[in-house]
Formats: C-alpha cells, structure tokens, sequence
C-alpha cells in the first residue's frame, strides 16, 4: 500500500515540466484572501502562494514563483515567493556582506541573548551586544525596520548570517568624522549635563563640551545655562578620527576678550561693572561680557570693618571700580573700589601725630581693648590696659560712643595707630610725686600682708611697702600677729622711687618719733626720766 507522503511524491514525478517541483515559473495573480493569493500559472492547475509573501503585490501583477508541488487533492500547485526571494537574495547578501555595506532589516522578535531580523528575506541573528538595544526598549524595536551590517555568513544545510547595529553606528560615526575638519562650526543637541561639561550628540557620534569651553567667564553651574536637548551652535577644537573623540567648544566662536583687554582698560582705569559673585575673600564684577575681575575684601573700603562681603555688596549690583593689576595673559584682572577714592591714611599721617588728642567714635569693642575711628576708614586701637589707671575707674564703652584719646604710636607704613585714654589724666604716680614727699606722715588701711611686709593703699593704684624691719621699734617674727587687712596704720614716707614708681614707708620710724616725743616732754615736765 502507498503512503500518503509517497503518493504525493509519485504525483509530483509525474508533474508536467513546466510546472516541476524546484523550478522557478512566472504567474499572474488572479486573486487574493487572507491567507492565499492564486495564480495563473499556464498548466491546468493554479498555483498558490501565501499572501504575506506577495503582499506588496496587486492582482494582475505577474510574480515569479518556486513549485513547490502539488497539493494533496490535487487542486493546485503549492508555489512559494519567499524561497525564490531566498534564491535571487542569496548572492545579493553575501555581495552586501563583502563590501560591508548597510542594509535594511525587520526586527521579528526576541530571542535568548538577542533577536531575530530578516534581512532580505532571510532570517539573521542580531546579539544584544551588537544591537545598541536596551533591555527595556526591546519591545518597543519589535517589528521595526532597522540598519544593520552582515557581519558573518555560514554557508550549509541551515545558513546562519550575524548582522550588528552596532557597526552601523560605527560605520556612520566614520564616515561622519572623515567629513568633519578642526575650526567647523555644527549644530549640535545636548545629551547629558555633567558637573564638568557638555555631552552632545553630533550627527550620529557624540562629542563634548567641557566647561571651560562654554565661556569666557567662569561657569559654575551648567543645568543654569542649558537643558538637555537644547540644540546650539560649537566649534571643533580637537578631532581624532581613530579614538572617535570629538572636542567642541562655544566660546570660541567668538573672539577671546582678554586679547584687547590692555587697550580698552589700562590700569587706573574707572569702570561700571557688576557683581556676578560674593565670596569669603571679596566679590566677582564683569566689566564686559567673558571680563570678570576680583575686588579683594582689603579693596573694598580703607576701612578694616568688614567682616561679611555680603553685607558691603550682592550678586547684580552695579558698581564703579578702578583697575589695579592686569595680567591679559593669565587672563587675571584686579579690581578695586577703595582706590576711587583718597587714601585717608595719607591724610592722618600729615594731620595727627604722635601725642596727638583727637576724638572719635568706638567701632568695635573687644575683650582686650576698643577701636575707635578718628577718620573715616582710620581706627586707632586702645588697649584695655590704657583705658584707665585704676581698674575701678573702667568705664563699661559701647559701640557709637563718642570718646577722646591721645595718640600714643604711629606707624604709617603698616597703618596702625595706638592710642590711649587713661593718658589724658595724670597717672596716680604723677599725683603722688606732687602731693607727697619723704618725711610725710599719713594714715592708711593695710591692703596685704607678706612674709617680708605690710602693703597700705597710698592712693588709687599706689600701694607703698612696708619692710618688716620697719613695722615696729619692737622685734616682730610673723606680722599677721600684730596686723590684719583692712586696718588703718599711721607710718612715715622715707623713700620715694621715681624710676620704679615705688613708695617705701615705716611705721617703726613713727613710733620710735613718738617715744623720743614723749621723752622730750617728760624732761621738761621733770627734768630727769627714769629716775625715782
């Protein structure tokens, strides 16, 4: 008995020529459905084929065909468009293949580590390491056209054909890149805003921007200036076809500025500028767009009150400053505003002196003394030990007080100047040295007690000693015995240091004055003392 498969087998040996399994035959397409399209292809039957493969096809267009044999019931010829299809492209792909060119491709779906592409008909393996695909835009390539390049053909039973998209993008970057000279101006669209400088996509490669190539002025913050897929206009500055590296720059598209610096703004010159930046140690002003200068806090005012820069100016203030230094070449401008103005120093050193009495207000007041400005932009400082001669007699000052001091150092070079207060009053030696001389009696409290003395509160700051050897006529061991604190001892001046500024008394020499005193009057009262 013959099988079904060996019947259809004999049928087809016994097709007429023309219509012989294998052959490839012309037939005009009488109709189509869904899923077939019939042809007239001479011979008693027709012929059929699957409509997706003669879809770009009419009815009455003529189309060439491979039998592929008879049907089952004998009904029609089984023909197919894609094997001739196959056939004819054969050639055309290993062609397209050895000279590398691009070729179109229809991504069908995706597959373990890459996906399949028909590529003229034939079904090619696309790896996800060549196709520049990410993982999660695969679904949207699926049954997209895409260009892609043969990369390898396996000639056999089965073909299998690599192609890459990859090597489309590379192939287009070099052709691109061989077009492109140094000096070229492009319109280039913004792909990615880093902390130093542009990435952008220039025709089919990328280039970058860094940002000292956006400006002439300094740029601190691009996301400022740009947006991702903002599209402008760079020059080429560096091109390396072999690397694929590409440098583009936008400020020199324009002149560099510092170039005419020295001509427009020669130093000493006074200009309008505006602030741009505050920092710690001054601000930044543009005097010209790409032309930024530095005014250093010590340039802003003669003035050394200036703790905060910030509080002298802000960021679009407009400002009249004086150029001061210029260096074109390391593109470094210095500016100032002090300068716009006389040095008050200039003026105090032919106005005051020292010993000079001047007054002024306090500006600052510190732990260790107040500054007091005599002169606008000119502060004389005051150590606290020269605010007064007597701790006791410290005034609490305050800020905006209006004082008067006598200048006691000057130094004009470094701009300092000292002064005082407490020397506008004679010093408490100075009243001691007019009012007092040795031989003077006088009564005072004991202000402390050493080993070797007694000290007693002469005047407000004056202590004069009291050797132990002078405390009594009598022998004394420890004086806390006799003495205490704040007890009143009558004593004599008997020395007077003006070098040391010390006073010495003797309470020993008033006592043994007082016994020789009433010796004296016990022998006029009685002629004789002592005797019975």
């Amino acid at each position: 008995m013959i099988g079904t498969e060996n019947f259809e087998e004999l049928l087809e040996n016994y097709l007429p020529e023309e219509v012989a399994k294998g052959k490839i035959i012309e037939g005009e397409i009488l109709r189509k459905d869904r899923e077939y399209a019939y042809l007239d292809i001479k011979s008693k039957l027709e012929g059929r084929v699957r409509a997706e493969e003669v879809e770009e096809f009419e009815e009455g267009d003529t189309v060439r065909v491979m039998v592929q044999g008879e049907s089952s019931d004998a009904s029609y010829i089984k023909a197919s468009r894609r094997a001739v299809e196959l056939d004819e492209n054969w050639d055309k792909l290993k062609e397209v293949y050895n000279n590398s060119e691009v070729v179109e491709g229809r991504v069908l779906r995706k597959v373990n580590g890459g996906y399949v592409v028909e590529v003229l008909k034939y079904h090619t393996y696309l790896p996800s390491s060549l196709s520049g695909i990410r993982d999660n835009e695969s679904e949207s390539f699926i049954d997209k056209k895409i260009k892609v390049v043969v990369k390898d053909i396996k000639e056999g039973k089965r073909k299998k054909i690599l192609v890459s998209r990859k090597d489309v993008k590379m192939k287009q970057e070099n052709e691109y890149l061989e077009k492109l000279d140094v000096g070229n101006t492009l319109k280039v669209r913004i792909k990615d805003i880093l902390d130093f400088g542009l990435s952008v996509e220039v025709g089919p490669t990328v280039g970058f921007i860094h940002i000292s190539e956006v400006s002439w002025k300094k740029v601190d913050d691009l996301n400022e200036m740009f947006k991702v897929g903002d599209t402008i206009e760079a020059k080429i500055i560096t091109l390396d076809q072999a690397k694929k590296s590409l440098k583009l720059s936008i400020k020199q598209l324009s002149a560099d500025p510092w170039l005419e610096i020295g001509e427009k703004y020669p130093i000493g010159a006074e200009i309008d500028g505006k602030v741009t930046r505050v920092v710690k140690f001054g601000a930044f002003v543009e005097i010209e767009n790409g032309i930024e200068g530095l005014v250093h806090v010590s340039d802003l005012t003669w003035s050394k009150k200036i703790k905060n820069v910030d509080e002298y100016m802000k960021v679009g203030d407009t400002v009249k400053v004086k150029v001061i230094e210029l260096n074109p070449k390391e593109k470094k401008l210095k500016l100032g505003i002090k300068q716009l103005s006389p040095n008050p120093w200039e003026i105090v050193e032919k106005k005051y002196s020292v010993e000079s009495i001047v007054k002024g207000q306090i500006v600052e007041v510190k732990d260790f003394g107040i500054f007091v400005e005599i002169e606008d932009g000119v502060d004389v400082f005051v150590h606290v030990s020269d605010l007064a001669w007597v701790k006791e007699e410290l005034k609490d000052y305050k800020i905006g007080d209006e004082i008067e001091l006598k200048i006691l150092e000057a130094d004009f070079q470094d701009r300092k100047l000292k002064g005082g207060v407490k020397q506008l009053i004679p010093s408490p030696w100075e009243r001691v040295k007019n009012n007092y001389k040795i031989g003077d009696v006088i009564t005072r409290k004991i202000t402390s007690i050493t080993d070797f003395g007694i000290f007693v509160e002469v005047e407000k700051g004056i202590d004069g000693m009291i050797h132990i050897s002078e405390a009594s006529k009598d022998f004394i061991k420890n004086l806390e015995d006799r003495f205490e604190v704040g007890q009143e001892v009558t004593s004599e001046i008997i020395e007077i240091n003006d070098d040391k500024e010390k006073l010495k008394l003797s309470i020993k020499k008033v006592e043994l004055e007082e016994a020789l005193e009433e010796e004296k009057e016990l022998i006029e009262k009685y002629g004789t003392v002592g005797e019975e």
